[in-house]
């Protein structure tokens, strides 16, 4: 039987596990074996220093933790649900224009008018179908807003152009407020889906609190004189030694 076999057994008797051969067999070894009683002696050191080192004291962080998470969002169907509605309306009007209803909507003069008319349809559907997708998914809500927003405000000087100069009815301007009332509600649901619930009322609490305090207390533990992140700052090793 070789050393290693002898040397399991020696580690099973540093852990008070059965050491799988006779005591007096394992004992009879070690006084014979020179490089197996080098490897007691070393083994039992460490183990006697691992078992005599303690780990640091770590504060209980359980409760400030707790304190600085933000609650669960809770969920806000109001704002969603009216912005589904008024996509609805505006995705039927564009419907509406591509089927032809309305000769409002179509009233362009000149060369190309219908494909006027089918853009101005293609368009107000695609707002409408663009608002419905904010209503179920709302953090996609504040990417639309800059070309809604945009839009609002040329249409909106165009708008008051054709008013002043008798061109357009005051009736076919109000069909527009289907398009401003989901540019109301999508920035709305763009802000909801932003809130992450209340903040902390303590500064001390923050999570950015409670980790300095964590990181300063291991750091008087271990009696080092850098904090973990002041340690991360420094140069790599071969630039070191370059410089």
């Amino acid at each position: 039987m070789d050393c290693s076999s002898f040397r399991e057994a020696l580690s099973a008797r540093l852990d008070g596990e059965d050491e799988g051969l006779a005591p007096e067999r394992v004992d009879r070894h070690l006084d014979g074996c020179a490089s197996c009683r080098l490897w007691w002696e070393r083994s039992t050191r460490l183990h006697r220093t691992m078992r005599l080192t303690e780990a640091p004291p770590v504060p209980d962080l359980s409760e400030r933790i707790v304190t600085a998470a933000a609650p669960p969002r809770r969920e806000r169907w109001a704002a969603r649900v009216a912005l589904a509605v008024v996509a609805l309306a505006q995705s039927g009007l564009g419907v509406a224009q591509l089927l032809g209803v309305g000769a409002g909507h179509l009233a362009h003069s000149g060369q190309g008018a219908a494909h006027l008319g089918n853009e101005s349809a293609a368009w107000n559907l695609a707002v409408g179908i663009g608002l419905l997708w904010a209503s179920l998914r709302p953090a996609s809500a504040g990417g639309q807003l800059p070309a809604l927003t945009g839009f609002a405000l040329v249409l909106a000087g165009v708008s008051a152009a054709d008013l002043a100069s008798g061109s357009v009815t005051t009736e076919r301007v109000l069909t527009h407020g289907i398009m401003l009332a989901g540019l109301c509600l999508l920035f709305v649901v763009h802000r909801q889906s932003r809130t992450s619930g209340p903040a902390p009322t303590s500064e001390s609490a923050t999570p950015e609190r409670v980790a300095d305090d964590t990181a300063r207390r291991l750091t008087l533990a271990h009696g080092r004189t850098a904090a973990p992140r002041d340690r991360l700052r420094r140069r790599p090793f071969a630039r070191r030694r370059a410089a």
